[in-house]
């Protein structure tokens, strides 16, 4: 059915209430749909303005079938070489295939060229559009002259087929009755043909561009539709790039073409003898195209849309097409040696491109290229002065070409950096006499302005690397393992770690190199809750159904432990049963117990334990003593509390009480000089110890690295530990860890960021973190690796920089 007026909108719609109506169509004059017998439809007529509709209206209405030419293989053939005839596309439809943007409602139409020439195709409704294609099918129908427009002007070659097409300017437009006329005419002299084309000059400049109407006879298929041409002298040999800076306009298409016969290169060639060197693809980041040209060569350059895309069939569109000689450097294989252990080069990014292959993304959709050959082993940072689009990354060869690379580090990029004024920087632990490859890249446009790329020595950084894992099947952990309340501990040497579940107490090897493990056995208990290493008697003592267990190794091994039985307690009670924090002193003199109640501490005999002290700390959450043992920091959630230890008694006093902000602090980490609370979304705070037994002076607040969100952390920022002697803590949380550090000798910079990892993103060694929960923790005596349990599994962390590693071990990891 058609329903029509002289100038309203129409609408149709279903239904039997006014606000349950569904509309089935709507368009301006006249709205078409398939009627179905004997239901009923409610059709409304509305006016854009008043007098527009206050000369009245007529509304029509009309039955009828498709088009006898609605369809592509029913073209109505036109037979004369100028003429017009009747149509109609009310009730047409699109058939599978057509996609010519948002036009709808197409009827078809061939004529055969009867020479060469102009001719002007044209509708006498201003609502009935039409464009005019080459082709016998579907899927190769080239759009060779119209956009949306009542006429099309073609530049026809004799013998031809071309397929004409009137549509509708869209679904909610109607077909109609109309008349189509064609006639010969003096086709437009336009930039449309090559013979046309614009000049451009200079070895680096910028010109507008915009697309065409029409393509003309033997036009090469890579210049696309609707096309323009332009011609450009080379003035000197060398690699330029041509590249469209209005990314919004990514439909448009451009191709440069070189003549076949070098002889006659000054001339116009003929379309046939063109030869493509170089387009633009189809993807966003595809606005760059690359060719060698010789010097005082003609080039000739297409601008147009790329034949498939929904611009091709809606309005013009322009750009702004830039060119200029690409960096010697642009590629991995010209790459520019840079000399000495330090140094510092400028250079222009602009007109770098991307190779084959070559990755882009987080490290920038253009590149330029440096070797870097370190003659001392060490580690060395390269530092960028340039917007923070730009990013930094090292590479070694581990193969051919490009897809040899191996990325040994890189910058943060704005998506990583912990904070939001760090240098763009990549920093690395070189090999001597190793090649590197050092790439800049850039996101976005490339700025035009100077870079200086600086390189030299530095010290080791302070980072996480992740290292791997011990599954929970190599343990041999079953489902309730994961629901244990685990414990880890390191014996005094580092050779091994001992891991508490609910099976019992694992006996693990470690590698101090690699920080890897190897499952050595199980000490099977009832509950084990918490474990203590006590290196003054080489021995582990564990929390166990309510008691404190003493395991010694054996005689053959300092791994393998005995278990020595439950240590009696001697004039007191028994311990608590839940345990929320536990260590011993440094000399293993006094075990303190921490528990939601507060901290009970016990003197530690060769057979039992016997109660010295006991504080009350409502809501306790954690404790730690300080690195010399004459301190005790334990917080209740809300607070940090600084307790004085009596080294003879072991009894403890309260010295101070800080505030922590009305934020929740799940663990404490003392270091010789500096005290760090972390809180359950990661915040830290962050503390110099005073110069008597109480004081802390606050050196800042660190906020939460990485801004992790509420989702991401579930509030379970769980362990943060200080370094050896680098005045620096690592934290973790769910599948996230951190690392920061005191930035000055006197702690007035305060505690930065340096590193974050997460399973969200690779470490800046390219590992991928597997998810993980921070459930139980211990560092290696060494320094070198961080552990974290997480559901059966045990996640190993190379803490890069602390201690700084032999330079045997310094190959990048």
């Amino acid at each position: 059915m058609n329903f029509g007026t002289s100038g309203a909108r129409v609408d149709v719609f279903e239904g039997e209430r006014i606000a349950a109506l569904t509309r089935l169509v709507a368009a301006e004059w006249n709205a078409s749909f398939f009627a179905e017998e004997g239901q009923t439809y409610r059709v409304r007529i509305s006016c854009g303005t008043r007098s527009y509709c206050a000369t009245g209206q007529t509304l029509r209405w009309s039955q009828g079938p498709r088009p006898a030419n609605d369809d592509f293989a029913d073209a109505v053939e036109l037979l004369d070489a100028e003429g017009e005839i009747a149509g109609d596309n009310g009730g047409a439809t699109l058939e599978p295939g057509e996609r010519f943007g948002d036009l709808a409602a197409t009827v078809w139409y061939r004529w055969t060229a009867p020479e060469d020439g102009g001719w002007s195709f044209r509708t006498d409704q201003g609502q009935s559009l039409l464009l005019v294609f080459t082709g016998d099918r579907m899927a190769t129908l080239r759009l060779v002259a119209g956009f949306r427009s009542d006429h099309a002007n073609l530049r026809a070659q004799s013998g031809t087929e071309y397929r004409i097409v009137v549509a509708a300017w869209d679904a909610f437009n109607a077909g109609r009755a109309f008349t189509l006329s064609w006639e010969k005419n003096e086709h437009p002299t336009t930039t449309d043909d090559i013979a046309n084309a614009s000049e451009l000059q200079g070895s680096t400049g910028s010109a507008p561009v915009s697309v065409g109407e029409s393509v003309e006879p033997g036009e090469p298929v890579q210049t696309g539709v609707r096309t323009r041409w332009s011609v450009w002298t080379a003035p000197s040999s060398g690699r330029f790039v041509w590249r469209l800076t209005d990314t919004q306009n990514t439909a448009i298409k451009v191709a440069v073409f070189a003549h076949t016969d070098t002889e006659d290169a000054e001339s116009t060639p003929s379309l046939t003898a063109l030869q493509l060197l170089a387009s633009t693809g189809p993807r966003v980041t595809d606005t760059d195209l690359v060719f060698d040209a010789a010097a005082d060569r003609r080039y000739w350059i297409s601008v147009g849309f790329h034949a498939d895309d929904y611009a091709a069939f809606g309005w013009g569109r322009s750009a702004t097409l830039e060119w200029g000689e690409a960096p010697a450097n642009d590629s991995f294989a010209q790459a520019i040696a840079l000399e000495g252990r330090s140094g510092s080069t400028t250079f222009a990014s602009r007109f770098g491109t991307l190779e084959p292959n070559e990755r882009s993304g987080v490290l920038g959709d253009a590149s330029l290229w440096w070797a870097f050959t370190p003659r001392q082993a060490g580690w060395y940072r390269f530092s960028l002065d340039t917007p923070t689009s730009a990013t930094l990354a090292v590479y070694r060869m581990r193969g051919a070409g490009i897809d040899g690379l191996e990325l040994v580090a890189r910058s943060h990029g704005d998506w990583q950096a912990p904070n939001a004024g760090d240098a763009i920087e990549a920093v690395f632990d070189a090999v001597a006499e190793q090649r590197y490859l050092v790439r800049v890249g850039y996101r976005g446009d490339l700025d035009a302005a100077e870079s200086t790329l600086t390189w030299g020595e530095t010290d080791a950084p302070t980072w996480l690397r992740y290292a791997g894992r011990l599954n929970a099947s190599a343990l041999g952990l079953d489902d309730r393992s994961t629901y244990a309340t685990p414990a880890l501990a390191f014996e005094d040497r580092g050779a091994g770690l001992y891991l508490a579940t609910s099976d019992g107490i694992h006996m693990l090897e470690r590698d101090a190199a690699s920080g890897t493990l190897t499952p050595s056995g199980v000490v099977e208990l009832e509950e084990p809750q918490a474990l203590l290493w006590d290196h003054s008697r080489s021995k582990l003592y564990v929390l166990d159904d309510c008691a404190w267990r003493q395991l010694a190794p054996d005689d053959d091994s300092r791994l393998e432990l005995v278990d020595q039985g439950a240590l009696e307690i001697i004039d007191g009670e028994v311990p608590s049963c839940e345990v929320q924090a536990a260590f011993l002193d440094s000399t293993g003199a006094f075990l303190h117990h921490g528990h939601a109640a507060g901290i009970d501490v016990y003197a530690v005999g060769e057979t039992g334990l016997t109660p010295v002290d006991s504080v009350a700390i409502e809501d306790f959450a954690y404790a730690v003593a300080s690195h010399a043992g004459a301190r005790v920091y334990a917080t209740n959630g809300y607070q940090l509390q600084v307790y004085t230890r009596d080294r003879n008694t072991g009894a403890l006093t309260l010295a101070n009480t800080v505030d922590l902000g009305g934020r929740w602090a799940t663990t404490i980490a003392a270091s010789h000089d500096h005290v760090a609370a972390l809180t359950e979304n990661g915040t830290v705070y962050a503390y110099e110890l005073g110069s008597d037994s109480s004081t802390l002076r606050q050196l800042n607040v660190l906020d939460p690295v990485g801004n992790p969100s509420w989702r991401d952390v579930h509030g379970e920022c769980a362990f943060i530990a200080a370094r050896l002697g680098a005045g620096a803590f690592d934290g973790f949380c769910r599948n996230s860890a951190f690392s920061a550090a005191i930035r000055s000798a006197d702690g007035s910079d305060g505690l930065e960021a340096t590193d974050y990892v997460a399973n969200w993103q690779a470490d800046r060694f390219n590992n991928h973190i597997p998810e993980f929960k921070s459930q139980a923790f211990a560092a290696s005596p060494d320094g070198r690796h961080a552990y974290v349990y997480s559901e059966g599994d045990i996640l190993i962390f190379e803490r890069i920089g602390s201690p700084p590693p032999d330079r045997e071990d310094a190959a990048s990891p």
